[in-house]
């Protein structure tokens, strides 16, 4: 008798706990974890707004573990938005500007919040029509004729930078985002002139923007990467 109201008392407390498991609720996630359910970060960059060659940028960010990310970017821009092109009668007209930036993020404590390191590839390409004027025959001394002219030309800019930086929450559930960096690196260029027409040119009757957006390096040059973002997580 004693043996069967002990296998019954044991029988009524594994089904009330069982209930009392299943009728309770489960507590809120620490901020560290729930953080971690955050897998997309869309961001805005507004600093390539007032870069010498300007675009319109925007990027992906996904995490693809705890400490780890990738993140894509695309801008565009056009030679009416650039606020460094104050003449009348451009040197370059029809500019337009396509850049693109891929990076892996690791984290230290874990994403997308936090502070964390990165290797960016860069790639950007600026077309535009080049106009001048160009001398003819002068080799053996004055120019014997003038030619004007409207040629396109391209410039294509490489670059890969190691950078720091340090993502961190603009409202309490943390989904808007600010994302501040800097780094550097190394800069390749490229240049293409080969519809320009041959000969000595002359330039004095155009303006061109206050940075030159066709200047190139004979080498590589040191590359410097910084700027702030802000961005939505979910």
């Amino acid at each position: 008798m004693r043996n069967c109201i002990i296998d019954l008392l044991v029988f009524l407390a594994i089904g009330v706990t069982s209930a009392l498991a299943q009728s309770e609720k489960p507590l809120p996630l620490h901020p560290f974890y729930a953080e971690q359910s955050q897998r997309w970060v869309v961001k805005f960059a507004p600093t390539s707004l007032i870069d010498p060659s300007n675009t319109i940028q925007f990027g992906v960010e996904r995490l693809v573990g705890q400490h780890q990310s990738i993140q894509a970017e695309f801008g565009y821009g056009w030679q009416g938005m650039n606020l460094w092109d104050v003449s009348q009668r451009s040197r370059y007209t029809d500019m337009k500007i396509w850049r693109g930036r891929a990076e892996w993020r690791y984290y230290w404590r874990g994403g997308p919040v936090g502070s964390y390191i990165a290797l960016e590839g860069l790639f950007k390409q600026t077309n535009a029509f080049e106009n001048g004027t160009v001398g003819k025959g002068c080799d053996t001394g004055p120019c014997q004729y003038y030619q004007m002219y409207s040629a396109p030309i391209s410039k294509r800019v490489w670059a890969g930078h190691l950078k720091f930086g340090r993502q961190f929450p603009l409202s309490r559930n943390n989904r808007f985002l600010g994302d501040f960096y800097g780094g550097l690196g190394i800069r390749w260029y490229d240049l293409d002139r080969s519809h320009v027409p041959d000969g000595l040119s002359f330039y004095d009757s155009y303006r061109t923007i206050l940075l030159d957006p066709f200047s190139t390096p004979i080498r590589p040059t040191l590359s410097i990467s910084y700027g702030i973002k802000f961005g939505y997580s979910f």
